[in-house]
């Protein structure tokens, strides 16, 4: 509901200004870390946020940035069994809109302000950029790469797996092992200047568990609650576990995040899994967008038995529907192999997969780019893509620009929709 005062402001600042950042714990706000948004559609938003055990939090949100008409969601308790955290699902926002939002825990100081834009509608020609990239290990701290992505300003950012390095360093073996890994990565200054300012989408891949796990790993289960309990997805009411979803912003794409590790059974040759492969079909084929970009931790060639190399039938299958169903604007997004690369994607009537990385983690000294399939490749630097689209331009085009640490474009190219 909304209201005029009656609700401690915190200290607003300046779009000119840093974000000030919750390090660690702050015991005057009761916040650890900092929040992060997730999920956005062109109604809601899911906003995860961690505070002191037994904790209430409410979390107050407006259109402007002044706050002088707000809504209030919660209070909400910190759950101990997500190691104290919270996910708050808002919803009835309007559409391309700037909310700005603080969290505050009872009895203590407001939190930090901090932002997200939402989705434009199916039907809004809306131009849309966004970042995306992969790999964070948390022995290549400080993240400075994120304060490159947050200085971009994209609409959102995508991340493509590796989200910590479970399997590194001090292994993760308990529960609580796999929530000190995320503090840890959560708790990098660019990281969270960067989430202060833009929403996330966020997928895994192996190191979320255990390096080139496959389903049946006794750790999987462990991992992916840990997974949940960091991140802010949206839970599916039917399958809790589910973590493929999709989500459109306005004429200009759609955005389908594949699970290529929850699922995939090399006795039956599947990465997907039946049912998610169903859903990729109908999803594609239902979707009006110019552009549909196709997330996938791992990339679509030339990465041994652990990428899609290691299930060519099914891949076939994906990309065989794709060309007999005649969907236009199909692009793959893809990280994990530590280089960025444009790749000509074999056999698919010219498709093409962008792969950016790593964001933090080692360079890949193995792979070089004398293969046919390359447009291009770099292993020279921590790195993300950048994707813009505009829906308005004829003809219809994605323009991809990979941007170094340095804030340094090193190679740009344009993705046509259609031919």
């Amino acid at each position: 509901m909304f209201a005029g005062a009656g609700v401690a402001m915190p200290g607003l600042l300046s779009q000119s200004s840093c974000t000030p950042v919750v390090i660690g714990a702050d015991g005057d706000t009761g916040l650890s870390l900092c929040y992060v948004t997730g999920d956005v559609t062109s109604e809601g938003a899911v906003v995860w946020l961690r505070a002191e055990p037994g904790s209430q939090v409410v979390l107050h949100y407006s259109k402007e940035r002044s706050f002088s008409r707000f809504s209030s969601a919660g209070p909400f308790p910190v759950d101990k069994d997500a190691d104290h955290t919270v996910k708050i699902d808002l919803d009835k926002l309007e559409a391309a809109t700037t909310y700005y939002y603080f969290a505050v825990v009872a009895g203590k100081k407001p939190g930090y302000l901090a932002s997200f834009l939402t989705a434009p509608r199916a039907t809004d020609s809306a131009t849309v950029s966004f970042c995306f990239s992969g790999d964070t290990r948390e022995s290549y701290q400080p993240f400075t790469v994120m304060d490159v992505v947050r200085a971009q300003q994209p609409n959102f950012f995508l991340h493509l797996g590796d989200t910590i390095y479970a399997d590194i360093g001090a292994r993760a073996r308990q529960l609580k092992d796999f929530w000190a890994k995320y503090r840890t990565n959560r708790n990098d200054a660019a990281t969270q200047h960067c989430f202060f300012e833009t929403s996330t989408y966020v997928v895994w891949d192996d190191h979320e568990v255990v390096n080139n796990y496959f389903a049946g790993h006794p750790l999987a289960a462990t991992g992916r609650k840990a997974f949940f309990d960091y991140w802010p997805i949206r839970r599916d009411p039917v399958d809790p576990e589910r973590i493929y979803r999709s989500f459109r912003w306005g004429k200009a794409m759609e955005l389908f995040l594949l699970d290529t590790r929850q699922y995939r059974d090399p006795r039956f040759g599947t990465m997907l899994g039946k049912a998610q492969m169903q859903w990729l079909f109908e999803s594609l084929a239902g979707s009006s967008a110019i552009f549909k970009f196709i997330a996938t931790s791992v990339p679509m060639a030339g990465g041994g038995i652990d990428r899609w190399d290691g299930y060519p039938m099914e891949r076939a299958e994906l990309l065989r529907f794709i060309k007999e169903e005649h969907i236009t604007g199909v692009v793959f997004l893809s990280a994990d192999l530590h280089y960025a690369a444009v790749t000509r994607i074999p056999n698919s009537d010219g498709l093409k997969d962008i792969t950016a990385g790593p964001l933090a983690a080692p360079l890949n000294l193995v792979t070089n780019g004398f293969a046919r399939r390359f447009e291009f490749f770099l292993a020279a630097n921590f790195n993300f893509a950048k994707v813009t689209v505009d829906p308005n331009l004829e003809p219809a085009h994605a323009l991809i620009e990979f941007i170094d640490q340095d804030n340094q474009i090193f190679y740009s190219t344009k993705i046509k929709a259609v031919g």
